[in-house]
C-alpha cells in the first residue's frame, strides 16, 4: 500500500487506488442514504454557484454534486477541490484544483469566496487542536448565506440494540435513524471490539476524532456566524440483524404477535457495502493498528484473515453492530 511519505502528518490511510475505491464507496453509500449530495434545506432549493470541496481525493463528490444538480437544470455551478495530493483536471465540468497543506492557515482563498464549504470525513485529517480554527476559516470563506456542511463516519464499531424504529424512507433502505434515546452498546464481535480498543488507542495518540457523529455538531452549534444548524445521523447495520428477524424491533405489541422482517435484495446491498467499507477501512489503517497492537506481521495476517472470516462467511455482526454515519450543516 501506498502512504504520503511524510511523517508529520496525522492521516493514516493510503493514497492508493483500493483506498479511493473505498472511499468513492463510502460515498455512494452516503449519497444514497442521505438523497443526494446535499442535505441542507436551502441548497436544495437553491444550488450553489461556487462550491469547495475540501481534502477532495480525486473529486468523486464533486462530480457526483455536478451530476446531480446537471440533471436538475444547474449545470454551471463551479468546483473548486482542495487536498495535500496532487490531482489533475476534470472533464465536463467547472474544475480547479488547489494543492495545500490543510495545516496551513490560512487557506489560499479570500474573504467571501464560496457559497457551500464540503467537509467530507475530515476527522483523520486534521487535528482536535486545529478544530476550531478551521471552523473560524470556514466561515471567512464563506459568502454571507453561504452553507457549511460535514459529513463523517465514526470509526470504532457500535452495536444497535433492538429498539421502536420509526418507519420512512431510510429504514427501508436498511438502515435507522439516530436520536438520542437510541440505544447503542459496545459491539458483542470479539474481533471488533479488539479492533475498537487500538482504533480508539491509535487516535487518542494522534489527537484525532474517534467518534465524529457525537461531536461535530457542538463545532456548528457554538458559532454565533452560523444559522439554521441541522443534521441527519444513521446507522447501517453491517449484515441482517438477529432482532430484526425476530421482530424485536417491534415493541411491544397487545397481541404479543412479533413480526419479523425480511430484508429485500437492496437493503443487504446497502449493509454488504457498508461492512465492505470497513473492513477497507480496517485493511488501510493496518500499520497503525499493527504497531498499536502489538503483533507482528504473520500475526496481524492471521488476525485479519480470521475477521475477514468471521464477517463476511459468519455473518458474525449479526448482534447489531453497525456504521454510524452523519451529516451536519448550517447558514453563515
Amino acid at each position: 500500500r501506498t502512504y504520503l511519505s511524510d511523517e508529520t502528518l496525522p492521516y493514516p490511510l493510503p493514497v492508493d487506488l483500493h483506498e479511493l475505491h473505498r472511499q468513492s464507496l463510502r460515498t455512494l453509500l452516503l449519497f444514497q442514504l442521505f438523497g443526494g449530495p446535499v442535505c441542507s434545506p436551502a441548497l436544495v432549493k437553491h444550488p450553489p454557484t461556487r462550491v469547495l470541496d475540501l481534502a477532495c481525493g480525486y473529486g468523486f463528490w464533486s462530480m457526483m454534486c455536478h451530476s446531480y444538480f446537471s440533471r436538475k437544470g444547474y449545470s454551471n455551478i463551479s468546483f473548486t477541490g482542495l487536498d495535500i495530493a496532487p490531482l489533475g483536471g476534470i472533464a465536463g465540468m467547472k474544475w480547479e484544483f488547489v494543492q495545500h497543506d490543510m495545516r496551513i492557515l490560512p487557506l489560499p482563498f479570500p474573504d467571501d469566496e464560496f457559497d457551500l464549504v464540503m467537509c467530507k470525513e475530515l476527522s483523520l485529517v486534521n487535528k482536535l487542536t486545529q478544530f476550531q480554527d478551521l471552523m473560524d476559516e470556514f466561515q471567512r470563506i464563506l459568502k454571507p448565506g453561504g452553507v457549511l456542511e460535514a459529513w463523517d463516519c465514526d470509526h470504532p464499531i457500535r452495536m444497535l440494540r433492538p429498539h421502536n424504529e420509526q418507519e420512512n424512507q431510510v429504514t427501508e433502505l436498511g438502515a435507522y435513524f439516530l436520536g438520542n434515546n437510541t440505544p447503542l452498546s459496545g459491539p458483542q464481535n470479539n474481533y471488533l471490539i479488539e479492533y475498537n480498543s487500538w482504533i480508539n488507542k491509535y487516535l487518542e495518540s494522534q489527537q484525532l476524532l474517534s467518534w465524529p457523529c457525537a461531536n461535530i455538531g457542538s463545532y456548528f452549534l457554538q458559532e454565533p456566524l452560523l444559522t439554521g444548524f441541522g443534521f441527519k445521523r444513521l446507522a447501517i447495520p453491517l449484515t441482517e440483524v438477529r432482532w430484526e428477524r425476530e421482530g424485536a424491533h417491534s415493541g411491544d405489541n397487545c397481541d404479543g404477535d412479533k413480526k419479523g422482517r425480511i430484508l429485500g435484495s437492496a437493503q443487504l446491498a446497502l449493509r454488504q457495502t457498508a461492512l465492505q467499507t470497513v473492513l477497507g477501512f480496517i485493511e488501510g489503517m493496518e500499520p497503525s493498528l499493527r504497531k498499536v497492537s502489538g503483533k507482528k506481521q504473520d500475526e496481524w495476517d492471521t488476525w485479519m484473515g480470521k475477521l475477514m472470516k468471521e464477517l463476511v462467511e459468519n455473518d458474525g455482526a449479526n448482534w447489531g453492530e453497525c456504521l454510524e454515519v452523519g451529516a451536519w450543516w448550517a447558514m453563515k
